[in-house]
């Protein structure tokens, strides 16, 4: 109480005094605090009085200690982890965190997807510039709510638009621009009273139309018809008075051809109400082609898929899965004989011809599916599950002459985020994109994976996996939805351009780029790659030049040549018994011998 009473230290020894009663106040503490913790009121034991007893309480203690360093341990790891990220924020790059860690922070706060790697499955290249290359902005008046490729019959050695964007505004019209941001259809009505929430085209080349399914459930078919028309040359008069203003331009291309693009409406129907007069809701729409013929596969919020024909006129329904929601989405699959259906969890394929189930539906996963899609390049009959936990499964649907369900491989969880999957030559190419209902989803970065299945399926080792080829981020911008135009696989390690339509949040227009990225080896190719430590006849024939094959079969044929003049002119034994002239010599008179019997054997049957 009397160090309390000192006044304010003025000078040294007034504070030396100060800090003395300080010391001997923590000591009387410390005094008063011992009998408590010898007696094990703070979680110490008791003080051991036998050998038996101090050896227990010298065990608790060591526990004690090491559990207390296992923490500490822990702390400091964490420590570590927090000051690396805010290293990298500072900085602006990323840090390479355990998958465990970056799963556990990226649920609390999105930027942590935008700052961190995964350490184990760091992308290959994250270089955006170099495998995405702006062309043009289509469309950039328009608020595009749905896009998509439009593909058209290209004859060989043509110059003419292999395809063009069809676009879907927020107003429900629709428009179609070349690829060289050209309005071949400007705004066109459909005739939808409230949002269209589906856009789906012709699935073949031969009669193109466009079906939009609209939130009310009406379906309408539009017929588009594409003329293609060569431009014609400017008149003399006008290129002669364009001569004194600008100087003369390169003639055009003789083959340039002007497209001519109407739409009429075909057909329109709706989703009837059942006999029960229950609620349905119209999903999703799929047009497919069988021969000549032209169906509409409709699945619903009950579990069904409707069967219409090209009229509107249904053939046919029948309920597919009990799952809440009903099918989610609908896949052509196996050259359009079968359709792939999902829903929350289960998948399975419909026959239109028979409007019925072939096979008992796949299940087995917790979380609800997001999206499906069928393994990109290769006809094993795999699919690929996108589940709304970010998780990615594969599961192959035969097993060797039978049908199966069995999960062959899960991909790396690189996101909180599902992905919307799209096949791309031996990548499967996912975007990252937040669900509805999710909190802060504005914040999440929303990146584009190139998962390598090649690479996957060659397992992981304790180095860093190459599963993912490429990680797009494009920010600030925030991709929403895209469309492909992809070139046809070629071999592997060849890299060809393909072009990507992106559309991004917030953003008028549709953003057109060409992709380049090398094709993977298959599976199995690379699984007998890298089993086998020798050469084999598939790799060195991989590896040999096809010029060097075509040598190899022009020296043979020159040898060939060259022996087959040399038998000719030969002068052996064997090639001087043999007289051409005498052995047709002695055919002639065999041949007159025979018609004079034959004549011979005439006149006596006249005589008889």
């Amino acid at each position: 109480s009397s160090c309390s009473k000192l006044p304010q230290p003025q000078r040294r020894m007034e504070g030396i005094r100060v800090r003395r009663c300080r010391a001997m106040r923590a000591l009387l503490w410390l005094g008063f605090l011992v009998p408590y913790v010898d007696a094990g009121v703070f979680g110490s034991p008791a003080p051991c009085h036998d050998e038996a007893s101090c050896k227990v309480r010298l065990d608790t203690l060591t526990s004690k200690l090491d559990e207390l360093r296992d923490e500490m341990r822990g702390k400091h790891l964490a420590l570590q982890a927090l000051e690396e990220i805010r290293g990298g924020i500072l900085s602006g790059r990323r840090v390479e965190l355990p998958s465990a860690q970056r799963q556990h922070l990226e649920r609390g706060s999105p930027m942590i997807s935008e700052v961190t790697f995964d350490a184990r499955h760091r992308p290959v290249s994250t270089n955006v510039s170099r495998h995405f290359q702006s062309q043009r902005v289509i469309a950039a008046d328009l608020e595009v709510q749905h896009h998509a490729f439009l593909h058209l019959k290209k004859s060989p050695g043509s110059k003419s638009a292999s395809a063009l964007l069809v676009l879907l505004d927020s107003q429900s019209k629709l428009s179609i621009y070349s690829l060289e941001n050209e309005p071949l259809l400007d705004r066109f009505d459909l005739g939808h009273e409230g949002k269209v929430v589906q856009l789906e085209l012709s699935p073949t080349q031969e009669n193109h139309f466009v079906v939009t399914v609209g939130e009310d459930n009406d379906v309408r078919v539009h017929n588009i018809k594409i003329i293609a028309k060569k431009q014609k040359p400017d008149s003399p008069k006008e290129q002669g008075s364009e001569k004194d203003e600008e100087p003369k331009e390169k003639p055009k291309d003789k083959d340039a051809r002007m497209l001519n693009v109407t739409a009429s409406l075909a057909s329109h129907f709706s989703l009837s109400h059942g006999e029960l007069e229950e609620t349905r809701k119209l999903n999703v729409v799929l047009p497919i082609e069988r021969g000549s013929q032209t169906f509409f596969i409709a699945g619903d919020s009950l579990g069904g898929i409707s069967v219409f024909f090209r009229n509107g006129t249904m053939r046919g329904r029948v309920r597919v899965t009990e799952d809440p929601g009903g099918v989610k989405g609908l896949i052509r699959a196996q050259g359009q004989q079968q359709v792939l259906f999902y829903s929350s969890h289960a998948f399975g394929f419909f026959s239109p011809s028979q409007v019925d189930l072939q096979y008992p539906p796949c299940t087995g996963w917790n979380s609800p599916l997001y999206d499906l899609a069928m393994e990109p390049g290769y006809s094993t009959g795999r699919v690929l599950l996108a589940l709304q936990d970010g998780d990615v499964l594969v599961y192959a649907t035969t097993r060797g002459k039978s049908k199966a369900c069995d999960l062959a491989l899960k991909f790396p969880h690189v996101s909180v985020l599902p992905f919307k999957l799209h096949s791309f030559r031996g990548h499967v190419m996912a975007v990252a994109t937040p669900l509805a209902e999710m909190q802060k989803k504005d914040e999440y970065v929303r990146e584009i994976f190139f998962f390598n299945m090649a690479a996957m399926e060659n397992g992981y080792g304790s180095a860093p996996s190459r599963a993912i080829t490429l990680q797009a981020s494009f920010k600030p911008k925030q991709p929403e939805a895209l469309a492909m135009l992809g070139q046809p696989a070629g071999p592997a390690g060849e890299k060809a351009k393909s072009q990507v339509a992106i559309r991004f949040k917030d953003a008028k227009g549709v953003e057109l780029y060409d992709l380049t990225l090398r094709t993977p080896p298959p599976p199995k190719a690379a699984a007998e790659s890298s089993n086998s430590s020798g050469w084999d006849m598939n790799s060195f024939l991989n590896w040999f030049p096809k010029v060097g094959v075509f040598g190899i079969a022009l020296i043979g044929v020159i040898f060939w040549n060259i022996k087959k003049v040399s038998g000719q002119t030969s002068s052996g034994p064997e090639a001087d018994d043999f007289d051409e002239e005498l052995f047709k010599e002695k055919l002639r008179e065999r041949r007159a011998k025979a018609q004079d019997k034959e004549k011979e054997q005439q006149e006596h049957e006249d005589a008889d």
